[in-house]
């Protein structure tokens, strides 16, 4: 799969599946749409040599439904320490839920053959 096709499975493809393509999935007059703006200079993702592959894969919304949430590259009105906090709990429950040790040690187990 290209990333030109899996911007447009994301996309449109996405909106048609949901019976939504009348409102959304491609930058329409009149159609809600999220943009996403990217420094095309930006070490994160310079140099653009394919720009859908730039946006699949370093494309990060900077709009939710019409309202600013992300602003040069920082979220806006996030507390990150406090999502730090919660993100770290969530993964220590889950890992001992799992059994899996967080030491660097655990290793998936081969398939069955």
């Amino acid at each position: 799969m290209r990333s030109r096709d899996l911007l447009a499975f994301a996309t449109i493809d996405a909106a048609q599946s949901c019976g939504l393509d009348a409102r959304t999935g491609s930058i329409t007059p009149g159609k809600d749409a999220d943009i996403i703006l990217l420094r095309a200079d930006d070490l994160t993702v310079f140099p653009v040599t394919d720009p859908a592959a730039t946006i699949v894969s370093a494309g990060h919304p900077g709009l939710v439904g019409g309202r600013v949430v992300k602003r040069d590259g920082i979220l806006v009105d996030v507390d990150l320490p406090a999502l730090r906090t919660r993100l770290l709990a969530s993964r220590n429950r889950i890992a001992a839920a799992a059994g899996i040790p967080l030491d660097g040690t655990w290793r998936p187990r081969p398939e069955a053959e």
